[in-house]
């Protein structure tokens, strides 16, 4: 009696593909947005906007973040040695989750994470939410829309419709 190796062949054959698809799924996957790297402020040319230590500044043409957008975000924690680092614009905290952080306390980078934020109420920016690294932010105020962003608000934001 003559068994055929066939069967075991072609579940071979399906256990390969689909170890091949799985990788290529994982490794096209999402791509690194290089949230919390440091990066340049050089806001003398078009692109940037400052506010002053009540907002942020931004510059909107950093060549070394994938997204274009350097933040130094107003700290309303109190002082903070964090510098200015990439950002991408976020619908909720999840598209920040894998911000670059560090655990050393001398690092210009963030230190607590990041939150998707509204970073500025002036400016290209005004009333966009960011990834905002929490070394930032007042943790009473992480889910706190300011009142010139709510739609009907009067504001003069043009991301406020």
């Amino acid at each position: 009696m003559m068994v055929s190796s066939r069967p075991r062949l072609v579940a071979q054959v399906a256990s390969v593909a689909f170890v091949a698809v799985l990788v290529g799924l994982v490794a096209s996957g999402c791509e690194d947005k290089h949230i919390g790297r440091a990066c340049s402020l050089d806001v003398g040319g078009a692109g940037g906007s400052s506010a002053g230590t009540e907002s942020a500044t931004i510059n909107s043409q950093a060549v070394e973040c994938p997204e274009r957008i350097c933040l130094q975000a107003a700290p309303q924690n109190g002082p903070t040695n964090t510098g200015s680092l990439c950002s991408a614009e976020c619908s909720s905290d999840d598209d920040c989750s894998d911000g670059q952080t560090s655990s050393d306390m001398s690092s210009m980078l963030c230190k607590g994470g990041f939150k998707c934020a509204i970073a500025t109420t002036v400016g290209d920016f005004c009333c966009k939410k960011l990834c905002i690294c929490k070394d930032f932010l007042n943790p009473a105020d992480y889910n706190t829309t300011p009142p010139l962003c709510v739609s009907g608000s009067g504001g003069t934001c043009k991301n406020v419709h």
